[in-house]
C-alpha cells in the first residue's frame, strides 16, 4: 500500500467515524465517553491526525454501538 493511500484510508476512517457519531447525535466528548478515550483522540481521529491502531477503532466502534466493519 502506497502512503498516498494509507493517508486517504485514515482520512476515509476519519470521516467515517464523525458521520456515525452525528447520525447519532453525539458530541466528540459524547463518544469519547463511551469510547474510554480522551476528546482530543476522537477529534484527532476524525481529523486523520493520527493513524489508528485496531485497538483504537474497537473502542470507538464499541462507543458507536456498530460492528469494527463498519468503520471501513
Amino acid at each position: 500500500m502506497k502512503d498516498t493511500e494509507l493517508a486517504e484510508l485514515i482520512l476515509n476512517i476519519g470521516k467515517r467515524i464523525r458521520e456515525l457519531r452525528k447520525e447519532q447525535n453525539m458530541t466528540q466528548l459524547d463518544l469519547a465517553v463511551k469510547s474510554g478515550m480522551e476528546e482530543n483522540a476522537v477529534q484527532r481521529l476524525e481529523m486523520a491526525r493520527t493513524s489508528p491502531t485496531i485497538k483504537t477503532l474497537y473502542k470507538i466502534a464499541k462507543g458507536l454501538g456498530v460492528e469494527l466493519r463498519e468503520l471501513f
